[in-house]
């Protein structure tokens, strides 16, 4: 459904996307947020997302030895953005986090800041969105062998016509088509969290596609580097930079775009500061905060139900036989089916809830089913419990 508000000014938040090259100073700069001040003059805590491994390891005796209390910086390293989005769902639910023991199971330990407070994040940073993006591919290049090795069961193949028909697996139009929506959901996870963030990128050339004359198309380089991921991370952040090293190995950061005005679209700054973004944290400090939802998801279900009422010429009332599919399916009602999944997935050991949560992900359901309503969605998420 759609929000609205009266127009008045509220509390900044920072949203960029840093992307360059290896050694290009993204995460430097990223980390720069645990200096920040909030309103009330306190340190930000910073939660460190950190798809590429130990990218910020180097960086934290610095960031000691400069007086950043490292109690306000908590460090999760995955490579699933399932799990990054989870994350980031606890920043926006205001939840606790929990120690994770060797095998990446929360223990009953709750994460604290340097105030022996339970630590709730000021900033977020995911630093390193390529690697989730590629992951992300390769979770679904997986489940397109599993959706041919149906198909090869079906057709009988057998011996290498069968391996041929498996291995030879690649993704789909659909595929790339839920990895933008994917990527795009991402940015607006993070802008819905109601807290300051970060996302940092490698850089890829641009192509576009040209029709050549003999009617064939080919991709065609057009000088401009963009971020190497998600397809339309950029749009929605406020901030845009390319970070990159000049002839004199200074780095340097091209401000493509900056939303906050803080410094004017398309200028190069020399051996650049993330510090300079604090003006605009103090300049609203005294404003009321507002948050708008991340409904990307229920808005695909929203067009769906009016798509389908305007075809059926019922626009504004459901017609009856949609109103019974919505209420029941196979005799069993909503609550029924909901009550059956959260059944099973208590039963279920962590890891394979994981591996649940990452089909659910792949076959574009929802991974949490409080708020699900539509029986056929939920039918379908029981059928994944139950494989």
């Amino acid at each position: 459904m759609a929000k609205a508000r009266k127009a008045s000014v509220t509390r900044s938040k920072l949203g960029m996307i840093l992307y360059g090259e290896q050694f290009t100073g993204k995460s430097t700069m990223a980390m720069q947020l645990a200096y920040f001040k909030r309103p009330d003059g306190k340190p930000f805590r910073v939660l460190y997302l950190d798809p590429e491994t130990g990218s910020i390891d180097d960086y934290l005796g610095e960031l000691e030895s400069n007086g950043v209390n490292l109690d306000n910086i908590y460090i999760v390293y995955t490579q699933s953005l399932g799990e990054v989005r989870q994350y980031i769902g606890k920043v926006k639910n205001n939840a606790d986090f929990y120690e994770l023991d060797e095998n990446g199971e929360e223990t009953g330990n709750v994460v604290t800041d340097a105030d022996g407070e339970p630590f709730r994040a000021d900033a977020v940073v995911v630093d390193g969105t390529s690697i989730l993006n590629l992951t992300t591919k390769q979770g679904l290049v997986e489940f397109s062998k599993k959706r041919n090795r149906v198909k090869a069961d079906k057709d009988g193949l057998i011996g290498e016509a069968r391996l041929v028909k498996v291995e030879g697996a690649s993704l789909e139009l659909k595929d790339y088509q839920t990895i933008n929506f994917k990527g795009q959901d991402l940015i607006l996870d993070l802008m819905a969290s109601g807290v300051h963030y970060v996302v940092t990128a490698r850089e890829a050339d641009e192509k576009v596609t040209i029709e050549q004359s003999d009617g064939k198309t080919t991709s065609v380089v057009t000088g401009r580097k963009i971020p190497d991921g998600f397809r339309g991370m950029s749009y929605n952040v406020k901030t845009e930079i390319r970070m990159f090293r000049n002839e004199d190995g200074t780095v340097c950061a091209h401000v493509k775009k900056d939303r906050t005005h803080t410094h004017e679209d398309n200028t190069i700054l020399e051996d650049p500061t993330l510090l300079d973004w604090q003006s605009v944290i103090d300049k609203t400090a005294d404003k009321k905060e507002f948050v708008v939802k991340n409904d990307l998801t229920k808005a695909v279900s929203v067009e769906q139900d009016i798509y389908s009422k305007e075809i059926l010429g019922k626009v504004g009332e459901p017609a009856a036989d949609e109103k019974a599919a919505s209420e029941t399916h196979g005799g069993k009602t909503a609550d029924e089916i909901r009550k059956k999944i959260f059944d099973k997935k208590k039963n279920l050991s962590p890891p394979e809830k994981r591996e649940i949560q990452e089909r659910l992900e792949a076959e574009g359901l929802p991974i949490y089913f409080k708020d699900v309503t539509d029986v056929e969605i939920l039918t379908k998420a029981l059928n994944v419990f139950e494989k």
